[in-house]
């Protein structure tokens, strides 16, 4: 822990010019013996030339908005302008630790500003994050040259390289080329393509790793993702959104007619709350597998969530969307059907977006719940007689 630039390989930047935060900030962050030093500076200047000094060991930031012997709106606005750099250049935490917050109100929904208003547990609640942090690796993963860094070059060079065989890129380029004979659109389609194949084949690596025969098993967060290309669908296929009276629904209307504007109203699905009853079920920590251990909630949430038919509470009518923190769950229910108009559809709240194989198995299982067969009931004592007969 220095107020110079250190040697560490994970440093944490406190801008703070107020000794009153800078000395238990600094004594907290000491009794923690946390795998990192901390930088402390006092005016805007230096902290930017201590981040330029340690760019690549830089793990987080702490900044105080204000940073002038007195209230300077000049100072706050500077600061600010400071932190939208940071979020837009540098993949790491911003704690905004000000008595100010007041005049920061953009980035509320950005994951790695994180606001604290000043006050007598604000200064612990930090470097206890920052603790987490640290401790489950979540700060080397997305910072310059981390662990995602390193590993999106080696599985380019492993998944990306051998996609291809013999000339097929030059096949490959011909035919974009063919369609797109002008320079400019020839070598931004170009790029767009490989781009695509380079970043699937990575996921698809990671998705169907089997190491030491175990298979992948994801987190309930990844079955679903934000939509950063809004400004080109404003909804897509596997959206949820959310209407004024806080109702849920699933947007069911097929890809291809959205991208094409290829419909008059937007086919949704109702999604339905998960049931306190339904919620004590998946908590139940009694044995239900005394050779597996599986309890009787785990076994809930695993049927559910692999849409097991026999699971009562998935049947043939529902779709089990496990909770996350972006997304608090629930059941698509596939009798529910409705649909909207575009505009009244865009006067609801996206919430979140399904993931691609999660998406077509609500869709698989909706057009299943649509299209099941079914004959005239059978008079089956009538029926019964021929298979007596002699």
């Amino acid at each position: 822990m220095s107020s110079s630039p250190a040697a560490s390989a994970n440093i944490v930047l406190l801008l703070e010019d107020d000794k009153r935060i800078i000395e238990p900030f600094v004594s907290y962050f000491s009794e923690k013996k946390l795998n990192a030093d901390l930088i402390v500076s006092q005016n805007l200047k230096d902290y930017l030339k201590a981040f330029e000094d340690n760019r690549v060991n830089v793990k987080c930031l702490v900044m105080d908005l204000n940073n002038q012997d007195h209230d300077s709106a000049a100072s706050i606005n500077e600061t600010i302008n400071q932190i939208k750099t940071h979020y837009e250049n540098n993949r790491i935490p911003i704690f905004v630790h000000s008595g100010n917050l007041a005049h920061f109100t953009e980035l509320d929904e950005k994951g790695t500003i994180i606001k604290k208003q000043k006050n007598s547990r604000s200064i612990a609640q930090i470097i206890d994050s920052i603790e987490l942090m640290l401790n489950s690796g979540f700060l080397n993963i997305f910072s310059i040259n981390g662990t995602l860094d390193q590993k999106i070059m080696s599985e380019i060079h492993s998944a990306f390289v051998n996609q291809f065989k013999h000339n097929e890129i030059e096949e490959i380029i011909k035919s974009i080329q063919t369609d797109n004979p002008n320079d400019p659109e020839f070598s931004s389609r170009t790029r767009e393509v490989f781009e695509r194949i380079a970043v699937r084949s990575i996921y698809q690596n990671l998705i169907n790793s089997n190491s030491e025969d175990k298979s992948v098993v994801v987190n309930s967060i990844e079955h679903y993702y934000r939509r950063t290309n809004t400004d080109k669908h404003c909804f897509y296929t596997g959206d949820i959104f959310e209407n004024q009276s806080g109702k849920m629904f699933f947007v069911a209307t097929p890809r291809c007619n959205i991208s094409n504007r290829n419909f008059e109203q937007i086919l949704l699905c109702e999604i339905n709350e998960i049931s306190a009853d339904q919620n004590n079920s998946f908590q139940s920590a009694k044995v239900e597998n005394k050779a597996t251990g599986e309890t009787k909630g785990a076994k809930q949430i695993r049927t559910s969530i692999t849409d097991d038919v026999t699971n009562s509470y998935v049947g043939e009518r529902f779709r089990f969307l496990p909770p996350s923190p972006q997304f608090r769950g629930g059941f698509v229910d596939l009798k529910k059907i409705i649909t909207v108009s575009e505009e009244e559809l865009m006067s609801y709240n996206l919430v979140i977006s399904l993931v691609d194989d999660l998406t077509n198995d609500v869709v698989r299982k909706l057009a299943g719940y649509l299209l099941r067969g079914g004959i005239s009931d059978t008079a089956y004592n009538e029926a019964q007689y021929y298979l007596m007969k002699d």
